[in-house]
């Protein structure tokens, strides 16, 4: 008999049925729920899969209790994600809150259009941007930016390949992509002439039903290189996949950087894509590449951080420092009224760094046990207290934790190693860099000197650093446009090197590379 959990309905209980190692969260997603929302993979921080147990409740963990409080859970309320579904368990769910969003800008289709029109997609782990165009002269027609609709699943790469090897999940995650391809493609009013779609390896590899063993295990290595129209399914055309150049430098690189060589940038420079892995290509001349990965987990995307949230109304995506003190910006502008709702990556490391700055986080990311150097630090200072023994910072409602502060060291040891990784296989200073290139949804609105205070760039790299957009959308749509620059990326793979990291990076910082660069300060 197969084990079923029940949710409490309107119109009575719905029955969810459990699979084999099943997590309540993860029954609840395959039944339908949590579909879009920005879950933290079972970290239990997000609180967004908060449960209310109707019938005996289990024992809270300490994750509940800092996460949820001692009131809720009294009340029955525990983390969705930490709880493995027994079967049997009657349950309430909350709501998890608006669905994100990423970009105010949306240009809405402007009556029926007679040409050809084209769809291009950049599939990220979190993201799903899109553009619309007019094949016959190159003209945007339709844009605009959401979730990915697989983020249920969980926010970084690792969960969603572990959810896409379930019996039955691959299939789930593919259909949830393409329903949303459609109806993108159905805004048009016909269906599209011509589909690009680029993405990280494994966005790829799940959409387009390839073998994703080499990406979940080690040893990892690519099964399918991509450079070829693939047949989607579920009513859609054949889609173009641009090629993939290593287990995880995926087609939203190649796509990139096809579109940035059509502005004819100098040389070197570095392209970097920050967001739930940092992929990394240093171009030391046309046709000659070295290229670089490193996991960075879903934070700089604003999931799995105490008051984390994706860019979108109400939510802080920057900070200002005045004589008047500290205070949040949201993505709404100054129109906006209340608190945040929450704090997106951009935001949270823009405070990290000013916190930095003024003495009131020490290097190796600790809150400082000294007074600040200034007044203004040790006004802000004097906002660190502690809740549930730890360490926290507050204003104007935002919370900086001593936990959140030991993610972002994490992300930025890694972006920094995947950055000292290519510099010192290439025997290149950071002098020698012409300009780096910033891209993807969280390239977009990152400050590049929040980047170097805290060590994720070398120092005296801010300035020649350029926010170039959402590349991999550009590069899609280029494809489609003039389909001449294809060759262009299907000539990549044999340009470019793949720089393994601890071997590259190991050699300047002593001891473990990774831990070693868990500092905010730029490592070699």
């Amino acid at each position: 008999m197969t084990n079923r959990i029940f949710v409490a309905h309107p119109d009575g209980p719905r029955e969810i049925p459990v699979g084999p190692g099943d997590t309540v969260a993860r029954a609840l997603f395959r039944a339908g729920y949590f579909v879009g929302a920005p879950l933290c993979a079972g970290l239990g921080r997000c609180g967004r899969c908060r449960v209310r147990y109707l019938s005996a409740a289990p024992p809270p963990l300490v994750a509940e209790t800092r996460r949820l409080g001692e009131a809720a859970v009294a009340a029955g309320w525990r983390l969705a994600c930490l709880r493995p579904a027994g079967g049997g368990e009657r349950l309430e769910l909350a709501a998890t809150g608006p669905a994100p969003a990423y970009d105010k800008a949306f240009l809405a289709l402007a009556g029926p259009q007679d040409g050809a029109l084209g769809l291009a997609v950049d599939l990220g782990t979190t993201g799903l941007a899109w553009r619309l165009l007019d094949l016959a002269d190159g003209r945007t027609v339709a844009e605009g930016r959401g979730v990915n609709p697989q983020l249920g699943a969980g926010g970084e790469v690792v969960s969603r390949l572990a959810f896409a090897l379930t019996p039955g999940g691959g299939e789930l995650l593919r259909r949830l992509v393409r329903d949303e391809l459609a109806r993108l493609a159905a805004r048009a009013g016909k269906p599209p002439a011509a589909l690009c779609v680029a993405g990280n390896t494994a966005m790829m590899a799940i959409l387009c039903d390839k073998p994703l063993e080499g990406l979940a295990h080690a040893p990892y290595g690519l099964a399918w290189a991509g450079g070829e129209t693939v047949a989607l399914g579920g009513g859609l055309g054949p889609a173009y996949v641009p090629p993939l150049l290593g287990p995880f430098v995926g087609a939203d690189i190649s796509a990139g950087l096809t579109a940035l060589t059509a502005r004819k940038p100098a040389y070197p420079f570095l392209l970097a894509d920050l967001g739930t892995n940092a992929e990394m290509v240093l171009a030391l001349a046309p046709g000659r590449y070295l290229a670089a990965s490193a996991p960075l987990g879903p934070a700089l995307e604003g999931v799995g951080l105490t008051d984390g949230a994706m860019a979108g109304p109400g939510v802080a995506v920057d900070f200002e420092l005045s004589p008047a003190g500290l205070a949040p910006v949201l993505y709404d502008g100054p129109e906006a009224d209340g608190p945040p709702r929450g704090i997106a990556g951009p935001g949270y490391l823009r405070l990290a760094a000013i916190l930095r700055e003024q003495g009131v986080l020490d290097a190796d990311g600790r809150f400082a046990q000294n007074p600040a150097p200034t007044p203004l630090g040790r006004r802000l200072q004097a906002r660190v207290s502690r809740r549930g023994g730890e360490a926290v910072f507050e204003a104007h409602g935002c919370r900086l934790f001593a936990t959140d502060v030991e993610e972002l060291l994490k992300v930025k040891a890694a972006c920094n190693l995947a950055m000292a990784g290519l510099l010192g296989a290439a025997g290149l200073p950071t002098a020698g860099l012409a300009a780096v290139y910033l891209a993807g949804a969280f390239g977009a609105n990152v400050a590049p000197d929040a980047l170097e205070t805290l060590g994720f760039f070398p120092p005296g790299l801010a300035w020649r650093t350029t926010i170039a957009g959402n590349l991999s959308l550009s590069g899609a749509a280029l494809f489609l446009t003039d389909p001449a620059w294809r060759a262009t990326a299907e000539a990549l793979p044999g340009q470019t090197a793949i720089v393994p990291l601890v071997a590259a990076a190991s050699g300047g910082a002593g001891g473990d590379p990774f831990i070693s660069r868990m500092v905010f300060a730029y490592v070699p």
